[in-house]
């Protein structure tokens, strides 16, 4: 018996049936394959890659969750697919060897009565429980889910517990006592010039990863035996990682030392800026440093152009409210409160809304605390009360003068 993901007589009847593909697509399909002769081939990957649309929704793209989801209720496996926020990151790295995972796509999930949950993309594979158990001496139970999936909590977080581990194996802090509080802040720093390349990989992971999770900010925070690692998706706070003692201040130095901060201290809080590569664009990041009871605590606060700006019909609204927010928007004079909690998406709904208005003819002005992100087609002024450029005298400046629109 063939293959599911290899056999084209079995995937494109049931894509058919369930409206996925047109008759004409699968005519097309089925032509393509007789010419390419991809016979034994993973079709499932070929199909994703056409981003063919698909005939229920045009609009949409033909993925390959849409694939498997489909073969695994056919063939009564269990369909997972896999959130990073809702996976614990030592059960996931610490049961299987990262060579393992990468080599069979499998990851460890879950425990539940003595069971292990593993994901893999392949349930096909009759050797792979047998393996499993062996690697894992435990009872396993089998679940499916998108290769894509698989390779993404794979790459994100063996990646950055190695980066970790391979830190923390280079630097070797003696045990401090704790008790003298201020003895710990201004600890010297370790080597971190031998480690240097194992911090910035694990640096560069914590931004990627909080990014494509759409994050709003990173908390990094001393503890006493650990440093915690949160994001804030969406106003929530979540962690995604606790880091060894011995890594958090090498860690933190490189954030300082990224956005021009002054490494020696450590008792006085302060703020920076930095830029980091993410999809072919540059996302800008704020750093803020405060020192707290077990060394120095670093908030990182992220935007990007595709998180700080969207379609206003993306922002959340319901269309009553949208159709009403745009109709403020357009009066020519008044004000409009945008108000919520940290992460709520305050800064998101006042870019787009600047953005959805910004034309030729007008003159957009923001006066900022600080500027969160610079845009070009805005005059954008930051406030500086230590030389006297507050709010107020922003204003009355602007307001004085001869303008279309502000």
């Amino acid at each position: 018996m063939s293959h599911p993901y290899h056999d084209p007589d079995y995937i494109f009847p049931i894509l058919e049936r369930e409206g996925l593909l047109s008759k004409e697509q699968v005519a097309e399909l089925t032509h393509k394959l007789s010419i390419r002769k991809r016979k034994g081939r993973d079709l499932v990957q070929w199909l994703d890659s056409l981003k063919l649309p698909r005939a229920d929704s045009p609009d949409v793209n033909l993925m390959e969750a849409d694939i498997i989801s489909l073969i695994a209720r056919d063939h009564k496996w269990t369909f997972r697919r896999l959130d990073p926020l809702r996976l614990d990151m030592e059960i996931v790295t610490k049961t299987l060897p990262a060579s393992f995972a990468r080599k069979r796509l499998v990851l460890p999930v879950s425990w539940e009565d003595g069971e292990l949950e593993i994901v893999c993309y392949d349930p096909e594979d009759q050797e792979l429980q047998q393996d499993l158990e062996r690697a894992c001496q435990a009872r396993t139970r089998i679940s499916v889910a998108p290769r894509r999936d698989i390779e993404r909590i794979i790459s994100e977080f063996f990646d950055f517990k190695q980066s970790i581990a391979a830190a923390e194996n280079v630097l070797k802090l003696p045990a401090v006592d704790i008790s003298n509080l201020e003895q710990f802040v201004r600890l010297a720093a370790p080597n971190i010039a031998a480690s240097d390349k194992y911090i910035q990989k694990a640096v560069d992971h914590l931004f990627q990863y909080a990014l494509d999770q759409r994050a709003s900010d990173i908390h990094i925070e001393p503890k006493r035996a650990l440093s915690w690692i949160r994001i804030r998706i969406d106003g929530i706070l979540h962690t995604i990682y606790r880091l060894p003692r011995v890594v958090h201040e090498p860690i933190c130095t490189k954030i300082k030392t990224m956005s021009r901060l002054d490494i020696a201290e450590k008792r006085r809080p302060q703020d920076g800026r930095l830029k980091v590569a993410w999809k072919n664009k540059e996302a800008e990041v704020r750093v803020s440093t405060i020192p707290v009871a077990f060394g120095e605590k670093v908030v990182l606060r992220l935007q990007s152009e595709d998180i700080l700006f969207s379609d206003l019909n993306k922002l959340g609204f319901s269309e009553r409210d949208l159709r009403a927010y745009e109709r403020f928007i357009q009066n020519s004079h008044g004000i409009i409160l945008i108000t919520g909690p940290t992460g709520s998406g305050k800064s998101t709904t006042l870019y787009s809304t600047l953005r959805h208005l910004s034309s030729p003819d007008i003159n957009i002005i923001t006066v900022e605390d600080p500027i969160e992100m610079v845009y070009e087609e805005f005059n954008q002024i930051a406030v500086q009360p230590q030389i006297d450029v507050t709010f107020a005298s922003i204003l009355r400046n602007i307001l004085s003068r001869t303008l279309t629109s502000s």
